[in-house]
Parts: C-alpha cells; structure tokens; sequence
C-alpha cells in the first residue's frame, strides 16, 4: 500500500513539472513565434515572403521598394556566383512592377557604363558595381553597411 501511494506522488509530481515545463516552452517559445505567423496575415504577399527569409530580406527589399520608383529599371549583379539578390526572377517577385535586369558576369563595367536614365537604378552590394565607376553618374544611398543602391542625380 505505501508503495502504491509512492508511486501515485511520483506520478503526480512528474505531471505537475511536466506541465509547468509545457506552460513555460508555450509562453516563452510558442506565443511569440504564433503572434508573428498571425501577425503575417495583414502584410502584403511580397512582405509576408520576404520575412520568411533568413537574413534581412524584407528590410533590403522594402528600401529598394522605397527607392526604385514603380516604372523604374534596377539593375542587379551577375548571378555568379548564384546569390538571391542577384537572380532575376527573384526580385521580379519582390520589386513587380518595376524592370529588372542584370549584368552579365563579363560585362560588368561595360554594363555600368551604359546605364543612364532618369529612372535607372543600380543595386549596390559589397562587391558590385565597382563604386568609382558608378559613382561617375549616379549617387550612392546607403542602407547599411555597402549595400544600397545607386540613383540618378
């Protein structure tokens, strides 16, 4: 009898933290991560994707948006090595309406060259476009670090 009323007590306080484990991993773990999935469903769908990426997708991305007027043209970095930001498709998803073209990867100064217009934008990452040449024609907006992106005068 007193073993059974041992094993009842163990049982009753292996639940009782097994419970006080679970409250703690919902509140602390859960509900933060339910209130930003919830909180998705009001952001657009360009929004809701890009804060589903690692890094700061959607921070880079809503700058270019600010940046790049709608009927604008962005031009990004060869997709050499193949990187997000680079491929076409990619922002075309992120930035729709504007046009987006890129260098190609054997061109790249040429390519900056030629870019002129008044609604003519350049992507700007560490390693692209070589910021002499297009500081030339174009200014350079920061967004952190050396990512930016470089706008008509």
């Amino acid at each position: 009898m007193r073993r059974s009323i041992l094993g009842i007590l163990a049982m009753a306080t292996f639940l009782v933290v097994l419970m006080l484990q679970l409250r703690l991993t919902i509140v602390g773990r859960g509900m933060p991560i339910a209130r930003r999935l919830w909180d998705l469903r009001f952001k657009a769908d360009w929004e809701r994707s890009a804060l589903l990426q690692p890094g700061d997708v959607a921070g880079f991305v809503g700058f270019l948006r600010q940046q790049v007027p709608e009927d604008g043209r962005l031009i990004l970095p060869p997709n050499i090595p193949q990187r997000p930001f680079a491929h076409v498709g990619y922002m075309q998803y992120y930035l729709f309406p504007r046009d987006i073209q890129n260098c190609g990867h054997d061109e790249v100064e040429a390519c900056v060259r030629r870019i002129g217009g008044a609604k003519t934008y350049i992507m700007a990452l560490p390693d692209f476009p070589p910021r002499a040449l297009a500081s030339e024609k174009l200014r350079f907006i920061p967004y952190r670090d050396d990512m930016g992106v470089f706008a008509p005068r």
